[in-house]
């Protein structure tokens, strides 16, 4: 008998005649073992889709729900789907690059409501492609396809087709990044020599280089078949002979997935994919991580948790010594990038004063705002009769050919009517109650000088490829006049850790 590709399987006259033997007695014979022709060769190669465009997966059913051709993708929406889950999970997109290309999509198809589809609705796909960077970059072609779904309109310039969803990497050099991190993710290591057999009936040896072998837990060991290509029939005598080994394929479909597979064979006591983890309220610091491992039922009492990212783009040192801290050990087997600064980020002025005259000098300042104190302004100036009227202005400042006045409401009517009068006059007055807060205060002044900006929970980190995201109360202005085009006024404290990431992304952080 020939030598099997990549396989030494020897086959005993002792066994063939105990087959028989056990074929002429009646017995019953256990269906994996019996030997069809076609189970001692490797299975064919399996085409492949046009360019690499579509993944497959043991999960995803994408294979039966979408139309694949030389201008695009169409999904058939099937019943359970959402946007969210069919770019998750039939084409590999994170959460944030997925939540990226929603509205897309939506205004691609016309979807008024994305919760809202409907079974057998046709959706186009919009082309992606990865930057070097690692993040995705929508594709705007020069001619609309041909064939549209029914009763979608065409918008200029869109082609359909969904490239590679995951970076990919040659096959061994993805496995050897991988090996390098998951010898430090499992505490106890298996004999790792090539896989072989020897029994009375046969012997089999499995080539390393081909099928690598890689630690599991509880003296578990991870067969890889890259390829698909060991037959049943070994298959069945590996499992049969050595129940520690579990086999399991992988056919290149990216990074995540060849991490995905490996963690579901692993063993471990817990894998959460797609987690998110949340530090503070306001600043909010949240991170997401491909997948959360507990390797034991004690890892979080031991605050030995594991976060891993199949991504190219690398997280800031600061960042993974922070989770460190928390618990949480970051490993990123294939990052090789950083992460450019925001093209958005603006001064920060952090306002420190809790009374409103150091608020508003405070606000003022980082405007570049010069105000005078105290300041008498005329509502009656002398005339023929002698009467002259003044009254005093907390602030006062021009721009922009204008004249304002800030002030406090003390609850006194005719305070209140002359500061009206000023108004008639041609100030511009900025009244302020005993009960403003900083979110008042720096309102009333920003509409007052009829600048643009709103005071919300903003999100200061833009690219969702970051594997993390900043949220923090305060008034985001857009402004030509400023430099840099705008600031974020707030009063919050900002934690170490949210400067540090705030400063790695381009943004200065000012104390008034």
């Amino acid at each position: 008998m020939p030598f099997l590709p990549e396989f030494r399987f020897t086959i005993v006259s002792a066994c063939l005649v105990a087959l028989f033997a056990a074929a002429d007695s009646g017995a019953v014979m256990d269906p994996r073992f019996e030997i069809d022709p076609q189970t001692l060769v490797s299975p064919a190669p399996k085409a492949k889709a046009p360019g690499g465009i579509h993944k497959q997966s043991a999960r995803s059913t994408a294979g039966k729900n979408s139309h694949i051709t030389g201008k695009g993708t169409t999904y058939t929406v099937k019943a359970g789907d959402h946007l969210f889950k069919i770019l998750m999970r039939d084409y590999g997109l994170s959460n944030n690059e997925a939540e990226s290309f929603i509205e897309e999509i939506r205004r691609e198809n016309n979807i008024y409501d994305i919760k809202r589809l409907r079974i057998g609705q046709k959706i186009i796909i919009p082309p992606v492609r990865r930057r070097a960077d690692g993040s995705l970059k929508l594709i705007q072609p020069v001619h609309p396809p041909a064939d549209r779904p029914e009763g979608i309109e065409a918008t200029a310039g869109q082609t359909f087709v969904l490239e590679s969803p995951v970076p990919k990497l040659d096959s061994q050099e993805a496995l050897a990044k991988l090996r390098e991190t998951w010898d430090k993710v499992i505490p106890q290591k298996v004999d790792q020599q090539p896989i072989s057999l020897q029994t009375p009936a046969f012997s089999l040896s499995l080539d390393p280089q081909r099928y690598p072998s890689f630690s599991g837990m509880n003296g578990a060991r991870i067969l890889l078949d890259q390829h698909s290509s060991i037959p049943p029939l070994v298959k069945a005598l590996i499992e049969e002979k050595d129940p520690a080994i579990r086999i399991i394929n992988y056919s290149n479909a990216g990074t995540k997935q060849l991490v995905s597979t490996m963690l579901e064979a692993a063993g471990f006591y817990s894998v959460e994919e797609n987690f998110t983890l949340d530090f503070g309220t306001d600043p909010k610091l949240t991170v997401q991580s491909d997948f959360k491992v507990e390797k034991t039922p004690e890892s979080l009492i031991k605050h030995d948790v594991v976060l891993l990212n199949s991504g190219h783009v690398s997280v800031p040192p600061v960042l993974s010594n922070f989770l460190k801290n928390e618990g949480f050990t970051l490993y990123e087997p294939f990052a090789s990038l950083k992460s450019a600064p925001s093209h958005e980020a603006y001064p920060i002025h952090v306002i420190t004063a809790k009374n409103q005259p150091g608020m508003v000098d405070e606000i003022l300042s980082a405007l570049s705002i010069p105000a005078d104190r105290d300041r008498r302004l005329d509502v009656f100036a002398a005339d023929n009769n002698g009467i002259s009227l003044a009254v005093k202005a907390e602030r006062y400042f021009e721009r922009g050919g204008h004249r304002y006045i800030v002030t406090r409401y003390d609850g006194d009517p005719v305070n209140y009517t002359l500061f009206r009068i000023l108004e008639t006059k041609g100030y511009r007055v900025v009244i302020l109650e005993s009960r403003d807060d900083f979110r008042k205060v720096s309102e009333k002044i920003v509409s007052r000088l009829k600048i643009n900006g709103s005071f919300a929970q903003h999100s200061l980190l833009k690219d969702r490829s970051l594997g993390y995201s900043l949220q923090m109360s305060g008034i985001k202005v857009d402004d030509s006049s400023l430099p840099g085009g705008g600031l974020f006024l707030t009063n919050l404290t900002i934690d170490r850790i949210i400067r540090d990431l705030l400063t790695e992304n381009g943004y200065s952080l000012n104390n008034r």
